[in-house]
Parts: C-alpha cells; sequence; structure tokens
C-alpha cells in the first residue's frame, strides 16, 4: 500500500510539473511606452508593471539597457527580459540613449549615457509617485555594451542614484577596456568613450594607461561595489572571456558580494549553455529577492 501510494504521489507531482511546464504561473502586467526622460529625441524608456506592485508597501526595479556597440540598439531588445521580470511580479524598465555616430561624434563621451542613466532612474522616480508604486531601490542590468554603462554607473555614481541602487546584474559586458584584451580595437573604442585621442602606440606602451582605466569598470572594482552578477561566453568573440578573468580576479581581492557565470559554449548569444542559464536566472531572481526584500 505505501509503495503503491508513493507512485502515485509521483504520478500527480509528474503531471503538476507537467502542466506548471505548459502553463506557468505568471503576474499580469501593464506596459508603459516611450515614457520621455529627458528633451532628446533618443531619450525615452518603456515600464513594466506587474498588477502585484500595487499591493506592496514597496517595490524595487530593474533597469535594463540594450548593448549594440555604443553606437546602435532599442530598447525593444531588452522587451524579452523586462516581460520575464515583470511576469515574476519586478517592475522592470528599459531605455534608449544617444549613440555614437559622426553626428554626435564630437560631443559624445561615456558620461553622456552615464548622464541619461541617472535622468532615466529619475524618471522611474517620479513614475513611481505617480503611480503610487513606492519604487525605493533600483538595480542596473545590461547586455554587452549596455553591460559595461550598466557598470560604470554602478560603481561611480552609484552615491548620486536617484533610487538606492542596491545591485547590477550584467551579460557579455566590456569590463576591461586594455589593449591586453581588446588588442586593436582598444584604441577605437576607448578614444570614442572617453573623447581623449588614444593611438595604438599609446595603447601598447603604457601612455594611455589613465584614460583606458577612466573608462573600464574593472578599474572600479573595490570592497564598496554594490552586489554584482555577471555572465560571460566561454567562446565569446565579440567580448573575449578575458573580461571574465579580469573582472573576476579584481572582485576576488575584494568583500564584494559578488557572483560569476561562465557559458563554457556559448558566443556572445549565450545560447549554447541552458543548464548555466538556469543557474544564473536563478540567482537574479535570489537576488531581486534579497535585495529588493520581496
Amino acid at each position: 500500500m505505501t509503495k503503491l501510494l508513493s507512485i502515485v504521489m509521483a504520478l500527480i507531482a509528474y503531471i503538476s510539473g507537467f502542466f506548471s511546464f505548459l502553463f506557468p504561473m505568471t503576474e499580469k502586467y501593464n506596459l508603459y511606452s516611450d515614457i520621455s526622460y529627458g528633451n532628446e529625441s533618443r531619450e525615452i524608456m518603456d515600464i513594466y508593471v506587474p498588477d502585484i506592485a500595487y499591493d506592496r508597501p514597496e517595490n524595487g526595479c530593474i533597469l535594463f539597457i540594450h548593448g549594440g556597440s555604443w553606437s546602435n540598439g532599442d530598447k525593444r531588445e531588452m522587451a524579452s527580459r523586462c516581460i520575464e521580470m515583470a511576469e515574476k511580479g519586478y517592475i522592470t524598465a528599459t531605455m534608449n540613449y544617444t549613440l555614437y555616430s559622426e553626428e554626435t561624434a564630437s560631443d559624445f563621451t561615456v558620461d553622456v549615457m552615464l548622464d541619461e542613466i541617472g535622468m532615466a532612474l529619475d524618471r522611474i522616480a517620479e513614475f513611481s509617485a505617480e503611480k503610487g508604486l513606492n519604487i525605493t531601490r533600483a538595480a542596473t542590468s545590461g547586455f554587452s555594451s549596455g553591460g559595461h554603462i550598466s557598470l560604470l554607473y554602478s560603481y561611480t555614481r552609484a552615491d548620486e542614484a536617484p533610487i538606492r541602487l542596491v545591485f547590477t546584474a550584467n551579460m557579455v559586458s566590456p569590463s576591461d577596456l586594455s589593449y591586453d584584451v581588446w588588442g586593436e580595437l582598444c584604441p577605437v573604442i576607448v578614444s570614442g568613450l572617453s573623447g581623449k585621442t588614444v593611438t595604438s602606440s599609446m595603447a601598447k606602451s603604457g601612455k594611455a594607461d589613465k584614460i583606458i582605466a577612466s573608462v573600464s569598470p574593472v578599474s572600479y572594482v573595490s570592497s564598496e561595489c554594490i552586489p554584482s552578477l555577471f555572465a560571460y561566453g566561454g567562446k565569446d568573440m565579440v567580448v573575449s572571456p578575458k573580461n571574465y578573468y579580469s573582472m573576476r580576479s579584481a572582485f576576488e581581492k575584494t568583500t564584494a558580494r559578488y557572483d560569476f557565470y561562465l557559458y563554457p559554449n556559448s558566443i556572445h548569444t549565450l545560447l549554447n549553455d541552458p543548464e548555466v542559464h538556469e543557474h544564473y536566472q536563478a540567482k537574479l531572481l535570489e537576488y531581486c529577492k534579497t535585495y529588493f526584500e520581496h
């Protein structure tokens, strides 16, 4: 009898699991599109608010930042990430920002994008007050170049953020822009981000070390960093795994909270290691529950 009961219970568990896979329990959400956070045409954002957020005394919000080599891309590319987390009950947002181009080159530096992240967070705070959401905590999360500016903002401007930053979670982020990691792309990228001319010979000789460090998140790693979650591709030809090793080595010398996931079989898209991605997603949820406290 006991054995039969165990079999029945196991069968029920299997059937329940099967149907929960087919019909996962998700939160309903509202999408607020193309909210302006500045005066420029690209200074717009989308905010996703799950119904459950209105019932909480306080909320957190994850700001997702798209990639595109600092020169292209759109907030819509992060819609699936926003929806995924909104369906789990978290307020999310995604933003457009100023991109590098021939037209913007004369005024463009990484500070332009960092300023816009601050402006977007300020608009989220205003939106929170308008909707009665009481968003008191925030996190940044970026993909590729979006991860780069997410990290730079979180490590250099957390103290001035309009909403308290409690963690950052980023995927395939350029973290160490040194010549050893990026080769001949180093002077090109650093010149564009810093607004200062860096040549290959300067990068190789060490004459540009201070400029390179100023736009490299790894330079700002310390025990004071907010909790940080990372994902990198082991076969990534766009953002080399050297970024993973450099960043991890820097964090290992601190007492800051950090978690790294290397997708060993994946290129830049991180699609070839589903089991690792499940662990990353579970850790992201853990961060949300721990640092948003809901």
